[in-house]
């Protein structure tokens, strides 16, 4: 019927199912067919009946083949339409914040993914070794198939308190909720403290995502400069009283995009205005611990008084795993668990027992040096590589996973973008991080990915060189 190679790194079971499909698709096995027992064909490959029955059991997924008790296997009849796919046309994605979204998290493995917001997969795997999902697999940790407390795992929560207390940060796990990624903590503290039209202080430039959930709750963005010498205070004074902001969302340390970290002076005026002027603080800490060396947080110097602090570990652990969590006043953490529990029920126990396995053995500690070790790499040399074709920078000191590029004005940035996705790269537009719509002279670049051959070649054929 057909050979296997003994000699790929191809599971048998793959193999299997790939030549069986194959002659399905093909037509060699028509529908209606009864194809060969399991025992037939593990004697005509040679291989198992576990192998085979595995491999039956995938292509009965697959929607290819079926079961029919006491009678064998048969190739399905398929029902005779084409696909809505072949029969309708793909709209333009266009150049939104969703698109950039949907573009990063596409995982197609041809794209050069320069305006994204994640690390390599490679330099995320070592972080969950084989041991941590075994110990998970082996009921050594029963409460990962058990349903999740809606405030979170309780020995996450302990071991996220100790880590704010080893950073300064006052908190106890009754402080503390866990939540799905930094994404759902934002939208479950905008809804436990905004109304319809509050004025809400954001950094321009700043996280695109964040500007969209926060229109769709209706809040007016008010945007504050953010240069890279951190914030401008003197505006952010004039800000605060002409709008009565209910809120600032700002990023201490290795800012989304422009890599900045905010110094001490300037947190310090921030937690005056914000005494002064009664809004509350919600601090994105998500890049934090790629930051090197001591940092100053702002929930270290308030003491989480009016300061929200909001972490996550899918940036640095993995996309995949979806666990983020929330550090404020108790009375808070109880509002917004009362949401969570609304909308989810719960997290994921599981997910949440990797993470808590994770920083129990030490190993995100030592993959953190790692992954600084190379960013820091990274980053060297894809500014070296975009400013030889023609990208320019304004700051010398940024640090951690982005690099914000000025490519010049007079340049059609929609079409730019598309016409780099036509040639699988991913640019993400300035002015997709401006809440004024400003910056369109400008591109946030992935530190990690911004070296590649394809997007100089790219660059150097769209941007205008100098000499």
């Amino acid at each position: 019927m057909f050979e296997l190679d003994r000699n790929s790194d191809v599971p048998l079971v793959d193999q299997i199912v790939e030549r069986i499909a194959a002659l399905i698709e093909s037509g060699q096995l028509v529908e209606g067919t009864r194809i060969p027992s399991i025992r037939k064909l593990a004697r005509l490959t040679g291989t198992s009946p576990f192998t085979v029955t595995e491999s039956y059991d995938r292509l009965v997924a697959r929607g290819l083949i079926e079961a029919r008790t006491g009678r064998g296997f048969y190739v399905v009849r398929r029902p005779a339409f084409a696909a809505l796919a072949r029969i309708e046309a793909v709209p333009d994605p266009g150049t939104d914040a969703v698109a950039l979204v949907r573009q990063a998290m596409s995982g197609a493995r041809s794209l050069i993914p320069a305006g994204s917001g994640f690390l390599p997969p490679g330099w995320l795997m070592e972080s969950v070794s084989t041991s941590v999902l075994s110990r998970l697999s082996q009921a050594r940790r029963p409460q990962a198939w058990a349903p999740c407390p809606p405030q979170g795992l309780p020995e996450l929560l302990e071991q996220l308190a100790a880590r704010l207390v080893q950073r300064g940060i006052p908190a106890g796990t009754a402080n503390l909720l866990t939540t799905s990624g930094a994404s759902q903590a934002f939208d479950l503290i905008a809804r436990a403290l905004l109304a319809p039209g509050d004025a809400v202080l954001v950094e321009d430039p700043g996280y695109f995502v964040l500007f969209a959930q926060l229109r769709a709750h209706h809040a007016r963005l008010v945007p504050v400069p953010r240069t890279a010498e951190g914030l401008d205070i003197e505006m952010l004074e004039e800000l605060c009283r002409a709008h009565r902001p209910r809120a600032f969302f700002v990023q201490t340390l290795l800012h989304n995009p422009t890599g900045s970290s905010l110094p001490a002076p300037q947190c310090h005026r921030i937690l005056s205005l914000a005494e002064q002027h009664g809004f509350a603080i919600v601090e994105d800490d998500v890049y934090g611990d790629l930051c090197e060396g001591p940092a100053v947080r702002l929930a270290q110097m308030d003491g989480l008084r009016n300061v929200i602090h909001v972490g996550s570990f899918s940036k640095l652990i993995g996309p995949t795993i979806r666990v983020g969590f929330v550090a404020g006043e108790a009375q808070l953490i109880a509002q917004l668990t009362e949401r969570k529990l609304l909308s989810t029920l719960s997290g994921s126990s599981l997910l949440e027992s990797i993470v808590a396995t994770v920083l129990e053995s030490g190993r995100y500690q030592k993959h953190l040096v790692d992954v600084r070790a190379r960013l820091a790499r990274a980053r060297r040399e894809a500014r070296r590589a975009l400013e030889s074709v023609g990208v320019e920078f304004d700051d010398a000191n940024g640090a951690g996973l982005f690099l914000w590029g000025r490519i010049g004005h007079g340049i059609d940035v929609d079409a730019l973008v598309r016409q780099a996705r036509s040639e699988s790269i991913l640019l993400a537009r300035g002015s997709l991080f401006s809440a004024a719509e400003r910056a369109s002279g400008y591109l946030r670049f992935n530190a990690a990915y911004s070296s590649a051959p394809g997007l100089l070649d790219f660059l150097r054929r769209t941007l205008p060189q100098s000499g």
